[in-house]
């Protein structure tokens, strides 16, 4: 008998959905602070993230490389061999080119017309730069031996299959530096010869070569280069420490790899070496790029050695990136907690008192952000001024006060950079989102504006897709509070298409997508005014940016939702009424329905076996709910058993669950994390049915007390202990309260087994199991 097991399955499918899909925290975590100074690129992997290292794309390495130093590494290049060279012509050939081809091309006499019109070729092939040529060829050669897979001066890979290439004479190094007249050649040289010697492990080599040639000649991004190798060989850990923060402080293509051998353990020692102030504020900075804790004292001691670093600016920035995730990103993301949670904090013990004494620590610590950079401002100038007082107005929003953080958005000048410009249009947004009527047509639109001036810098930075998605997530619980639903779940859609790739649902836009977030907060006004939007031909530049991507393709998905809605409320007129508008193969061609009603509602599913069930039954859900009409009005005991029989069906146990959800049951699953957990909600689904059987239980007693046939009042009964086992075990969530609060079978089984033990539904139904209930 199925009666049984079939609880079991259903009970170890709840646990398996919810254990089967979890999310990243770096997707759910919220980041509207994203202004930048002029020399943040270098930093951008050290932005604050719920990750060791931030990522600027979902799928791709958070090893993001400036090209600043390969640039002046070109200009190095015109500098010494003429005006007339065009530097990008210079890193077609040293980092555009690969060995093989440049060797190739100088074999067969063919560099003017393999490189035609290159000037930086041009000029190597002048006589008078013959040795120029000679150490380019040989620079290339040098890429096969040892380390074939790296191209000189640079970190990027190269690859190759040809195995004809010939390597580089590595027999005397240092004729090869004494030979060369020029000094900038034995340079060159002597960085080629002391990156070899690190990859070979020689390093009294790599000392040497950068003692030699580069200690007392530093006029060259070739030193901080050739700094970090010397670095690295050095055993005295702390001094190591020091010489990485010269290479960070002097060039941009190491800062990633500095923080990877950098040691944190050795503070102290290391600030000992600092020459001055600078010096020791970049050690500090260092340290604070990767702390994810409250640092406030660091960036204080930051100012008072460098008041106008960017360094300083880029860790203003991270700790209001780090307040943002504590208190926007379980307040306004379907995660729940912070993307980071540190060891000892208290999210899930009393989850409501952790979020509320987490929130005041977190309140505290921006004010003490807030009060130190409000002091600081008028001691700076220029751009970072205008960043600060940028981050002061943030700060002010995120505390709630709107008037003050105006204030401060408008003292941003008006001449500073595009990223402070687009941080004041977060803000201005903020102000109306807060303080406007969202109701009046020039207040949406001119939020638009603001919404575009963001949109229109991601092409240029992907980084904001996440300021985006906060942005609109704020956006749509503001337009929510304020009772528009319909812009609020737009906006909502707009939030996830920006979540830069973690989940695809808008990528590939379906049915449920369409409506997932009405699905869990719209009523069937909300559903009206969002048809009404949707064939609106002369929307404003606003109501068209929201429907963008977001509104159904087929006006018929939102009556499916209308009349779904009506059905959950019991107005089955209503209900009726919308489904009649529908095509009526609509649940034939779209989302799952043929999958899931596709067997006849008005026999109980628990009753039957495997082998009685069918999957041929064409269900229409006007004709379905038109029957219950007639049902209604009919009134007797047979019709209000097939009532009974098709509320049954109609919850999460019966066959024809999806006339009342779109989803089986809520959890932690992929659809909650993008759409909000709706166990809520399911629960009030037509008046508790769908979990408790109330309405299936309603009409099952009817039938029973109108009946007057005995085996009519034998299913009754059984059906009633049905509801009343599964509503039962529906709201047992431990042994312990089974324990203290067992099920008792009722009168209803008794009488089955005593008054209907005769009746051909009990010779059907009984079981053993059954019967040791009432034993």
């Amino acid at each position: 008998m199925k009666i049984f097991s079939s609880l079991l399955l259903i009970l170890s499918f709840q646990v398996s959905f919810a254990c089967g899909w979890g999310v990243s925290p770096e997707a759910s975590r919220l980041v509207l602070f994203r202004a930048q100074r002029d020399g943040f690129f270098k930093l951008t992997p050290f932005y604050y993230s719920a990750d060791y290292y931030y990522s600027t794309n979902y799928y791709y390495s958070t090893y993001t490389v400036s090209g600043v130093d390969q640039e002046l590494n070109c200009l190095e290049w015109k500098k010494k061999l003429g005006n007339t060279i065009d530097p990008k012509d210079v890193h077609v050939i040293l980092y555009e080119t690969d060995s093989e081809q440049f060797e190739t091309v100088f074999e067969t006499k063919s560099l003017n017309k393999v490189f035609k019109k290159n000037t930086f070729i041009e000029a190597l092939l002048l006589p008078k730069n013959k040795a120029f040529l000679n150490y380019i060829l040989f620079a290339k050669k040098l890429e096969y031996n040892s380390n074939t897979d790296i191209k000189w001066e640079s970190w990027d890979k190269v690859g190759y299959d040809s195995q004809d290439h010939k390597q580089a004479d590595l027999e005397d190094f240092e004729k090869k530096i004494k030979s060369a007249k020029d000094a900038f050649l034995k340079q060159r040289y002597a960085f080629l010869i002391l990156r070899y010697s690190f990859y070979a492990q020689d390093k009294a080599e790599v000392i040497r070569l950068y003692d030699t040639y580069f200690a007392e000649n530093k006029n060259t991004i070739l030193e901080p280069w050739a700094l970090y190798y010397k670095a690295l060989c050095i055993d005295d850990l702390v001094l190591q420490n020091y010489l990485l923060s010269k290479v960070f402080a002097a060039c941009e293509e190491k800062s990633f790899a500095v923080l990877q051998h950098y040691n944190w353990k050795l503070t102290e020692g290391t600030l000992a070496l600092a020459q001055n102030d600078e010096e020791r504020s970049i050690i500090l900075s260092i340290e604070s790029f990767r702390n994810p804790a409250p640092d406030l004292k660091t960036i204080e001691e930051v100012y008072k050695l460098s008041p106008n670093s960017i360094n300083l600016s880029f860790l203003i920035g991270r700790e209001i990136n780090k307040l943002e995730d504590w208190i926007f990103t379980p307040q306004y993301s379907n995660h729940g907690s912070p993307s980071v949670v540190f060891e000892g904090t208290d999210w899930y013990g009393d989850y409501a008192n952790a979020i509320e004494e987490n929130r005041k620590k977190d309140i505290l610590q921006l004010r003490e952000l807030e009060y130190f950079l409000i002091s600081i401002r008028e001691q700076t100038s220029g751009e970072q001024k205008d960043y600060i007082t940028s981050a002061i107005a943030q700060l002010c929003f995120m505390d709630d006060q709107i008037d003050l953080g105006k204030k401060y958005t408008d003292m941003i000048s008006d001449k500073a950079n595009a990223s402070i410009q687009m941080q004041k249009n977060i803000q201005l947004a903020l102000v109306s989102l807060k303080q406007d009527d969202m109701k009046d047509e020039e207040v949406q639109n001119q939020l638009f504006k603001y919404f575009d001036s963001v949109e229109n810098l991601v092409e240029n930075d992907n980084g904001l897709f996440k300021n985006l998605y906060s942005l609109y997530r704020i956006a749509s619980a503001d337009f929510f509070k304020k009772g528009d639903q319909v812009t609020a779940g737009l906006l909502m859609m707009k939030s996830d298409q920006k979540n830069e790739g973690e989940y695809s649902v808008y990528n590939n836009p379906n049915f449920y997508s369409s409506i997932g977030y009405f699905d869990r907060n719209a009523t069937v006004e909300d559903v009206d005014r969002l048809i009404a939007l949707q064939q609106k031909e002369d929307k404003t530049p606003f109501e068209k940016y929201i429907c963008s991507g977001t509104m159904a393709p087929d006006i018929n998905y939102y009556k499916d939702l209308k009349g779904t809605i009506a059905f959950r409320n019991n107005n089955l007129e209503l209900a009726y009424e919308t489904f009649s508008s529908m095509p009526k193969d609509f649940w034939k061609k779209n989302y799952a329905f043929t999958d899931y009603l596709n067997e006849n509602p008005f026999t109980p599913k628990i009753l039957q076996k495997d082998k009685e069930r069918k999957f041929d039954y064409r269900f229409n859900k006007a004709e379905f709910i038109a029957k219950l009409i007639e049902l209604k009005k009919q009134n007797t005991a047979s019709s209000n058993l097939q009532l009974a029989h098709a509320y049954f069906n109609v919850s999460y146990l019966g066959n024809s669950w999806m006339m009342v959800a779109y989803d089986w049951t809520s959890g932690e699953s992929y659809t909650d994390y993008v759409y909000g957990d709706n166990s809520e909600n399911e629960k009030k689904y037509q008046k508790g049915n769908y979990y408790n059987l109330t309405m299936a239980k309603i009409y099952y007693e009817k039938a029973l007390k109108m009946s007057k046939n005995n085996n009519e009042k034998a299913l009754a009964s059984l059906m009633i202990f049905e509801c009343n086992y599964y509503n039962h075990y529906a709201n047992v969530v431990s042994t312990e309260e089974e324990e203290k609060n067992p099920f008792k079978a009722g009168k209803e089984l008794v009488n089955f087994y005593s008054v209907y033990k005769t009746t051909p539904t009990f010779k059907k139904y009984n079981c053993p199991l059954l019967q040791a209930f009432i034993n």
